[in-house]
C-alpha cells in the first residue's frame, strides 16, 4: 500500500533510529515519561497493541478513517501513536530505554501536519473543477463553512463566478502552505537547513499559520507528533514534479462552463437577433471588453454579466416575434388549414408580457360539395381553365373556436392579426375559476361590435352553471351590443377520487396525497373509490351550482340569448372512457367531433378533444384517365355527355365497390383511391393534477396543450425541490413540465405545447425569460421523450399549425 498515511505507520524515523524532535516550546503535551512496548511479565503494553492496530487499520481501511482513528487515540490516549518512539514499526524492532533513566521520547509535528496537508489537497484544494461546478450560492455557502473570509473592500470585485472561484482556489493554496509550514522541507529533510539537520536531534522551530488562517488550519493541525516520512533523493525528485504539474495544471486550467452557460449559449445561437442586440450591448459596455466578430462563445462568456447589460430586448408581436421565426416547432412547421392560435398563456392574472388563459383554434377547412367552377371563380382562385376539369372547392367556412377567455381576453384579441372577432363561432369553457371565464362577457360585447346581426349564434360550452352566470352578468351590465348566442352546458362534471371535501362542508375541496399514490400505484391496484356519477349540484346548497337554477331569471333576445341551448349529459359506457370516467360528446358535425372529459382540479374542469374525420384517400388520376379516355365515346352513348365526371364517380366509390367501363374494363376503388387519411387531433387540457380521464380520447393526438403552472429549476429557485414543487402543484390542481411530460408519453402526442404558467414567469422576448423556458421546454423532453421540434413552452400570440397526415 503506497500511500502517506501507510508510510506513517510502517516507519519514519532517521538514519540512527531516531526521530527528528521539535523543540521543547512547539511540544509542551510530549514532557512525559517514555512508555516500555514490553512489561517486565513479558505481556505486551497498550503502546504495542495500538501499534497492531494501526497496521490492520492501514491495511483494511482509508488512510483518512487511519487518520481520524491516530488523532482521536492521541487525544484520548495520552499521545497514542503520536507517543510511539519506535522509528521501525514494520519489522517490530523496538528500542529499550537506557538504563537508569527515563528516556524523553523523539517527536515532529511535521509529518502529521503534512499527512493532513495532503488529504486537503487532494479532497478540496485539487478538486477546482467541482468549484467550477458549483453555483454562486453553493459557492458562498462553502466560503461560509470553511472559514474563507473576504477582506474589506474586496467584496465588490467578487461579482462573477468565475472571480469567486479564484478568490476561493488562492485561499486554499494559501491554507495549504500554511499547513505545510509545520513539516520540513525536502530540501531540509535530505540536505539540511539553518535550522537544524536532518539526522539531528531536531529540526529548528516551523513556521505557524498566521491569525487570519487559524480558522482554516484548526482543522489540519490536529493531532500532532507523527513520525515524518523518510525522505529520499528519489521521493524528493517526486514531490518537486507534482508541484510543478500542479502549477502547470494552474497557469493552463480553462473555464469549465456551467449547466447555466451551457444554456445561454444554447439560446443565443437559437435566436441570431437577441444575440446580436447583446453583442452591441456588450460593446458599449467597458467592462465587458471587446468580443470577437463570433460574439459570445464559450471561450469569451466568463466575461459576460448578461444581468447587469441594458440591451435593446425585441419587441415584435405575432410573426414577428423571433421565437416565431427561430423557435424549432414553429420555424420547422409546414402551412396548413388547421392552426392553434395562443392568445394568453398565463394563470391566475394577466400581466405586462402575458394574458392569461385563452387558446384558439382555426378551422380553415370545411368538406365542400363537388362543383363545376365556372370561368369566373377559376380565374379569383388563379386555376386554368382546362375542358371538363373538375375542381373540388373548399372555402375557410370553419370559423374560430375558443377555449377559455380569461381576463382582458378581448384586449388581447385586438393586439394580434391572427383571430378576428367577428369570425369566432364556438368557445369552449373548461371550468368557472376567473383566469378562465372573466373575459368572456367582454369579449361577446367585442365580437357584437364586429359582427352581422344575422350571423348564426355563437355556440358556447362550459360546465353546468355557465349559463346562468353569463346571463346575469349580461343583463346586469345591460350589454345589448352581444352577438345573439345559447350556451351548452356539460352536467354532473364530478370531482376526481383524490379530492374530497373539507371539514366545513363549504363546497371548498382539497386534494388528497394518499389518493393521489393510490391512482399511480405501480402494481397497478387502484383505489377504491372512483369517479362519481353526480356532479356538485345540490351537494352543497349555497354552491352557486346548486342555486343557479332556481334563480328566476328568463333568457332574453334584447340581451343576445337565444334558445336551443342544450344540457350534454355524460356517458359512463363511452368506448373510450377511462379510469371509469365519463364522456360528453360536446358537438358532432359533418367534419368533426368535439369530446370531453373531467380534469383533476378544485372545482370542476374539463378537458377537450377536438377530432376531425378520416378524409378519404386521394383519387390516383394515373389509374384512372387513361381509362376514361379509351372509353370516351362509349361513355357518351352510355348518357354521360361529360365524361369526366366519371372521375368523382370513381373516387366515391364505397369500400370493396368497382365501376365497369363500355369496354368491360373493371376499376376497383382500392386500386384507383388512396386508403383514407387520418383525421387530425388536438387536445386541450384545462388545470388539473392528472389528465388520466383523457387517456383513451387523447391517444395518438397530433397536438397535446397541456398547463404547466410550476417547476423547480437550480439556480433560479432558492428552495425546495423537484419533489416538493410536485406535490405543491398537485395541491391546487396544477402540473409541471415534467407531470405534461409523462402524459404526453403516455398518450403518444405528436407535439406538446406548455401553457398556463405562473406570474413569476415572463413571456417576453429577453434572454432571461427565454432561457428559463428553454429549461422548461427541455424538463418536459426529458419526461416525454419528444425533440425540440416537437416541444415549445408557449408565449402569446403563438401561431402552431397543424400538419395534415399522410
Amino acid at each position: 500500500m503506497n500511500h502517506p498515511l501507510h508510510r506513517v505507520c510502517v516507519g519514519g524515523g532517521g538514519a540512527d533510529g531516531r526521530r527528528l524532535s521539535e523543540p521543547p516550546s512547539q511540544r509542551p503535551h510530549q514532557r512525559r515519561t517514555r512508555k516500555q512496548h514490553c512489561r517486565n511479565n513479558g505481556e505486551p503494553s497498550p503502546s504495542l497493541l495500538l501499534c497492531c492496530a494501526s497496521l490492520f487499520l492501514a491495511c483494511t481501511l482509508s488512510p483518512y478513517m487511519l487518520l481520524q482513528f491516530c488523532i482521536c487515540t492521541g487525544a484520548a490516549g495520552g499521545g497514542g501513536l503520536y507517543s510511539m518512539p519506535s522509528s521501525s514499526i514494520a519489522v517490530m524492532a523496538f528500542s529499550t530505554p537506557p538504563t537508569g533513566r527515563a528516556s524523553q521520547p523523539h517527536h515532529s509535528r511535521g509529518t502529521a501536519v503534512r499527512v493532513a496537508s495532503e488529504l486537503y489537497e487532494a479532497s478540496a484544494a485539487s478538486t477546482r473543477e467541482e468549484l467550477e461546478k458549483m453555483t454562486v450560492k453553493q459557492l458562498k455557502s462553502y466560503m461560509a463553512e470553511n472559514g474563507i473570509e473576504v477582506p474589506r473592500g474586496q467584496g465588490a470585485s467578487l461579482k462573477l463566478k468565475k472571480q469567486i472561484v479564484d478568490f476561493i482556489w488562492e485561499q486554499q493554496a494559501v491554507v495549504n502552505g500554511g499547513a505545510n509550514g509545520g513539516a520540513a522541507t525536502a530540501d531540509t529533510l535530505v540536505n539540511g537547513a539553518a535550522n537544524g539537520e536532518v539526522n539531528g536531534e531536531g529540526v529548528g522551530p516551523t513556521k505557524q499559520p498566521s491569525p487570519a488562517k487559524k480558522r482554516m488550519t484548526n482543522r489540519l493541525s490536529s493531532g500532532t507528533g507523527m513520525p515524518p516520512l523518510p525522505q529520499t533523493a528519489e521521493r524528493v525528485a517526486a514531490i518537486m514534479a507534482d508541484e510543478e504539474d500542479t502549477n502547470d495544471r494552474e497557469a493552463s486550467s480553462t473555464y469549465h462552463l456551467t449547466p447555466k452557460d451551457r444554456i445561454v449559449l444554447d439560446v443565443l445561437n437559437r435566436y441570431p437577433p437577441l444575440h446580436e442586440s447583446i453583442v452591441d450591448a456588450c460593446a458599449d459596455n467597458e467592462n465587458m471588453g471587446d468580443l470577437p466578430l463570433e460574439g459570445i462563445t464559450t471561450a469569451n462568456i466568463e466575461h459576460c454579466d448578461l444581468n447587469s447589460l441594458n440591451y435593446v430586448v425585441p419587441s415584435g408581436v405575432g410573426e414577428d416575434d423571433i421565437r416565431h421565426a427561430y423557435h424549432p416547432m414553429v420555424a420547422n412547421a409546414t402551412q396548413s388549414d388547421f392552426e392553434a392560435v395562443f392568445i394568453g398563456t398565463a394563470s391566475c392574472t394577466p400581466g405586462v408580457t402575458r394574458g392569461v388563459s385563452c387558446t384558439a383554434l382555426r378551422l380553415n377547412w370545411r368538406s365542400g360539395r363537388p362543383v363545376e367552377a365556372d370561368k369566373s371563380k377559376q380565374q379569383s382562385l388563379g386555376q386554368k381553365k382546362k375542358a371538363g376539369t373538375y375542381v373540388e372547392e373548399r372555402g375557410p367556412t370553419g370559423g374560430t373556436w375558443l377555449f377559455d377567455c380569461g381576463e382582458s381576453t378581448q384586449l388581447s384579441i385586438q393586439k394580434t392579426a391572427s383571430v378576428k372577432p367577428g369570425k369566432i363561432s364556438k368557445i369552449f369553457i373548461t371550468h368557472c375559476h376567473g383566469d378562465h371565464s372573466f373575459g368572456l362577457p367582454g369579449l361577446l360585447c367585442l365580437m357584437g361590435t364586429d359582427r352581422d346581426r344575422d350571423a348564426p349564434p355563437v355556440e358556447i360550452y362550459g360546465p353546468e352553471g355557465l349559463r346562468m352566470w353569463l346571463r346575469v352578468a349580461i343583463r346586469y351590465s345591460v350589454s345589448r351590443v352581444v352577438p345573439p348566442y345559447r350556451v351548452h352546458e356539460l352536467m354532473d362534471v364530478p370531482m376526481a377520487p383524490e379530492w374530497e371535501e373539507g371539514h366545513r362542508r363549504n363546497g371548498r375541496f382539497y386534494f388528497q396525497l394518499r389518493r393521489d399514490a393510490e391512482n399511480n400505484a405501480k402494481d397497478g391496484k387502484k383505489g377504491n373509490r372512483r369517479w362519481g356519477m353526480q356532479g356538485l349540484a345540490g351537494a352543497d346548497p349555497v354552491s352557486w351550482i346548486s342555486r343557479a337554477p332556481m334563480l328566476n331569471l328568463e333568457p332574453s333576445r334584447d340581451f343576445g340569448e337565444i334558445d336551443g341551448g342544450r344540457d350534454i349529459f355524460p356517458m359512463y359506457d363511452h368506448p373510450q372512457a377511462t379510469d371509469g370516467a365519463p364522456v360528453w360528446e360536446v358537438e358532432s358535425e359533418e367534419d368533426v367531433t368535439v369530446l370531453a372529459a373531467p380534469m383533476s382540479h378544485g372545482v370542476p374542469c374539463v378537458g377537450y378533444v377536438v377530432r376531425e374525420h378520416d378524409r378519404p384517400g386521394r383519387l390516383r388520376p394515373e389509374n384512372v384517365h387513361p381509362v376514361i379516355e379509351r372509353n370516351r365515346e362509349g361513355l357518351k352513348e352510355a348518357g354521360i355527355p361529360n365524361p369526366m365526371k366519371v372521375m368523382a364517380m370513381v373516387k366515391n366509390l364505397p369500400v370493396g365497390g368497382s365501376y365497369t367501363f363500355p369496354d368491360g374494363t373493371v376499376l376497383r376503388q382500392e386500386d384507383v383511391v388512396e386508403p383514407p387519411r387520418r383525421g387530425r387531433k388536438v387536445v386541450i387540457c384545462g388545470d388539473t393534477a392528472d389528465c388520466r380521464a383523457l387517456e383513451g380520447l387523447a391517444q395518438d393526438c397530433d397536438l397535446l396543450v397541456h398547463e404547466a403552472t410550476n417547476t423547480f429549476l437550480p439556480g433560479v429557485d432558492k428552495d425546495g425541490n423537484m419533489k416538493l414543487v410536485t406535490r405543491d402543484a398537485k395541491i391546487h390542481g396544477h402540473s409541471t413540465p415534467f407531470m405534461a411530460g409523462y402524459f404526453a408519453k403516455r398518450i403518444n402526442a405528436k407535439k406538446l405545447c406548455l401553457n398556463h404558467f405562473s406570474a413569476r414567469y415572463k413571456g417576453d422576448q429577453s434572454i432571461e425569460s427565454i432561457t428559463i423556458m428553454t429549461r422548461m421546454e427541455r424538463q418536459a423532453m426529458k419526461a416525454s421523450g419528444l425533440t425540440e421540434e416537437s416541444v415549445a413552452a408557449a408565449w402569446d400570440f403563438m401561431v402552431l399549425p397543424v400538419a395534415r397526415n399522410g
